[in-house]
């Protein structure tokens, strides 16, 4: 089930539009229309808060588009791939498909986005000293307020806690001077789940009443966020452990010889008659001598109008071998699962001289973690 839009893309990264972001939207939207700019603006009148409400919500949303951005055009400029960027109900996020090689590049990337923020607010900052600084005009209030939420994000996000950009600011950094790449990880992690516990906790006292400056909603706003950071926290130390264990195997360690293959001659209908509830992602079609040829997604299959399956053969719908991801038996599993992430795989060929040996599944490489009790 799609649980996102997609929007553009900008200078290549797909953008898309989570459907939790329409609640903060509104809510924004709610508090700027209802309360902020009713208090900043009495005498403006109920059509001018929607409409400087409606405004820097939208305008709020692509200062963040433009903070995920910039850590995703860095990650590009290092050669890691960007998946694309999602606007949800927390702000927003880069699908930054590998983690940094080298700590200067953890700290370019993680530095990037504050660095916007903070760009951002001093051009509204800017912006609003050239219009004279008023505090009773539309314009003016709305730059401030856009100022001001600029800052607020900046500061947030350089919490010294991971996964937040300060947390990676700071993992960066004891990574460069231990050289220790977990150690770095687990501390910034700790460090992240930290920050997470202290959110929850000033929550539930704002919840409470114990907090007089925080009201009982934006209580439960921190303890929300506080959960949320506290999970992803963990499940980024995780995956450190994960990686870990999976170099230690190659392909040819854990690669299936079951596999669907079939003749790129065939038509679509065929496979579809014969093949069809094997289907979990890809096909695997290979020649009468079991040269790679080609894949095909199930996506793929579903593209094609289903009258005229009988006639469009596997060869005509295939993404050919050439332009598709394959590895070799020799490489480690670690790799192949970053491989599968960035493209979003349930599988992974192995060729060897050309011809189809294995097939990786994430299936496989589950049961092997699980076997292994490094899941837990």
């Amino acid at each position: 089930m799609r649980t996102s839009i997609p929007l553009v893309k900008v200078l290549g990264i797909p953008i898309s539009l989570n459907y939790s972001w329409f609640l903060t939207f509104g809510f924004v939207t709610l508090l700027l229309s209802l309360q902020v700019y009713p208090a900043w603006l009495p005498d403006a009148g109920a059509p001018v808060h929607w409409l400087l409400g409606i405004i820097s919500g939208l305008l709020f949303f692509a200062s963040i588009l433009l903070h995920e951005l910039a850590h995703s055009l860095v990650a590009k400029a290092y050669g890691i791939q960007v998946k694309g960027i999602t606007l949800f109900i927390l702000g927003g996020v880069a699908h930054i498909t590998k983690e940094a090689k080298r700590p200067l590049a953890e700290f370019a990337m993680a530095v990037a986005g504050p660095a916007t923020s903070v760009s951002l607010a001093a051009l509204f900052l800017l912006i609003w000293w050239l219009v004279g600084f008023s505090s009773d005009e539309p314009i003016t209030a709305m730059l401030g307020w856009l100022c001001l939420m600029n800052l607020v994000v900046a500061l947030f996000n350089s919490l010294p806690g991971f996964p937040m950009d300060g947390g990676r600011v700071l993992r960066s950094i004891l990574w460069g001077i231990t050289g220790d790449y977990r150690r770095a990880t687990f501390i910034a992690s700790w460090c992240g789940r930290g920050v997470a516990y202290l959110l929850i906790g000033a929550g539930i006292a704002a919840v409470i009443g114990v907090l007089p400056w925080l009201s009982p909603f934006g209580g439960l706003w921190f303890v929300f966020v506080g959960f949320y950071l506290e999970g992803v926290a963990r499940q980024s130390w995780q995956q450190i452990k994960v990686l870990e264990f999976l170099r230690g195997y190659k392909a040819a360690d854990v690669m299936s010889r079951e596999y669907v293959a079939v003749s790129s001659q065939v038509t679509l209908g065929q496979v579809a008659r014969e093949h069809l509830s094997d289907i979990q992602n890809v096909f695997l079609f290979v020649t009468e001598n079991e040269r790679v040829v080609g894949l095909l997604s199930y996506e793929q299959l579903r593209a094609v109008p289903r009258a005229r399956w009988e006639t469009v053969t596997v060869g005509e719908a295939m993404t050919p071998s050439s332009q598709a991801t394959v590895v070799g038996p020799e490489v480690d599993v670690a790799a192949i699962l970053q491989n599968m992430e960035g493209e979003t795989l349930r599988h992974m060929p192995v060729v060897e001289g050309g011809r189809l040996v294995g097939l990786v599944s994430r299936d496989a490489l589950m049961r092997l973690l699980v076997a292994h009790r490094v899941l837990r």
